[in-house]
């Protein structure tokens, strides 16, 4: 298998992981074990949480087996052998929006079960997820989510996983791609996960693993740089850091969708809306988007609609939906949109954290030339200990399955 690996083999992968998870008796809770704390309200305080999924020793193993058994070079026995049972809690959190305002959001935590001992904890953010409730906290809307529980959670690691401002239960514009928030809200939900484990009596080993796929790994070199230079006491020790193809630097990103993969349209319509809100352009919408589209486009990126729904409903080309005016200024440099892409950036920092950025050789979104680009100029910048890694003839999307459980055995190394 090569490039067909890539598409129809991580959907049957997925659809693996799904049916033994959802479909095998026992393999969902009804519970409402409800937690949470009173008092003073601040940024990762923990407003409640919720027991929503429970997963045996058995649907754990055979979900590794079905799930991940044919990954080329990886060995699941063990883990098949080792599996532990799961507990997974969604969770709501305080955290500050763009503005500075404390909100509420969400996501998920999963506790290996019986949590009898002490815990590394990884935590996970999610890919691009037009769908606002295709996230962690609905496991079931997210094969991200159900992925990790059982190679993570189910094999002793904490396992947290943030939906982001906008996703899940928060009810605000989603910032897409924009690092300051994605850093704080998922920095955030660590102190949130610290005091569920110690509502729930659950001891951690203080080391912190994290990882994500596309827009997660955006967020997760976002929150290794927050976390590399926060000057505030922090409940985790940050030890080891793996993004997968993720948009570390978000002008070339921009460029390589006018080549028009497979959707670029969604991906344009999302990043310029988002970056309009945020950074509070003046144009209006029939600046940016040519008729019919630019009295459509909020309701097609609206929240409710998936990446392949919204491809449908717009051009399969740039130029056949964004205002040529618009695109000049970008190209020139000269529009407020283009600064406002410099300014999330994040391949530029020095990383101290080992780090090791996964990437396929067939993804169709992020080349993998993109991403030995930026770990060269990471090293360039002083990072010692980073590497790219080449997880074979792998889509996008298809990079998740083998980023995840090379990840977990590499974690285990430390």
């Amino acid at each position: 298998m090569s490039a067909k690996r890539s598409g129809k083999f991580m959907a049957s992968l997925v659809l693996a992981i799904v049916l033994c998870l959802l479909l095998i008796s026992g393999g969902c809770s009804d519970s409402s074990n409800d937690v949470g704390s009173g008092g003073n309200i601040y940024a990762g305080k923990l407003v409640n949480a919720d027991l929503i999924k429970e997963f045996t020793t058995q649907q754990v193993a055979q979900a590794i087996e079905s799930g991940f058994s044919n990954i080329p070079g990886i060995d699941v026995s063990e883990m098949i052998a080792t599996s532990n049972a799961v507990e997974a809690y969604s969770i709501e959190y305080y955290t500050t929006n763009i503005n500075g305002e404390l909100i509420i959001v969400s996501g998920l935590v999963a506790f290996p079960s019986p949590a009898d001992s002490e815990y590394p904890v990884v935590q996970y953010h999610h890919g691009t997820q037009f769908n606002n409730q295709d996230v962690p906290s609905n496991p079931d809307r997210s094969p991200e989510a159900l992925g990790c529980m059982v190679v993570f959670a189910g094999h002793g690691y904490i396992t947290s996983m943030p939906d982001y401002i906008g996703q899940g239960k928060s009810k605000v514009k989603h910032p897409y791609l924009h690092v300051e928030s994605e850093a704080t809200s998922v920095a955030d939900m660590l102190k949130a996960v610290k005091e569920l484990c110690g509502e729930l009596a659950v001891r951690d080993n203080s080391k912190l693993f994290i990882i994500g796929l596309s827009q997660g790994g955006h967020a997760t070199l976002a929150v290794q740089k927050y976390l590399e230079t926060a000057d505030s006491e922090q409940p985790f020790n940050l030890t080891a850091s793996v993004p997968i193809a993720g948009v570390y630097n978000v002008p070339k990103e921009w460029d390589f969708l006018f080549t028009s993969p497979h959707g670029c349209s969604p991906l344009a319509v999302h990043l310029t809306l988002a970056y309009r809100y945020i950074y509070g352009f003046k144009d209006t919408l029939s600046e940016l988007f040519l008729p019919p589209y630019d009295s459509q486009v909020l309701s097609i990126d609206d929240g409710t609609h998936n990446g392949d729904e919204m491809y449908e409903m717009l051009p399969k080309t740039l130029e056949g939906l964004l205002q040529p005016n618009f695109i000049n200024e970008v190209n020139a440099k000269t529009h407020p949109f283009y600064e406002a892409m410099k300014d999330n950036i994040i391949d530029n920092f020095a990383a101290i954290t080992p780090t090791r950025l996964y990437t396929g050789k067939d993804d169709e979104l992020w080349p993998y030339s993109y991403s030995v680009d930026s770990c060269n100029k990471m090293k360039a910048l002083g990072a010692t200990d980073i590497e790219v890694v080449d997880l074979g003839a792998y889509s996008h999307k298809g990079s998740f399955v083998p980023a995840v459980i090379r990840a977990k055995f590499w974690f285990d190394t430390f």
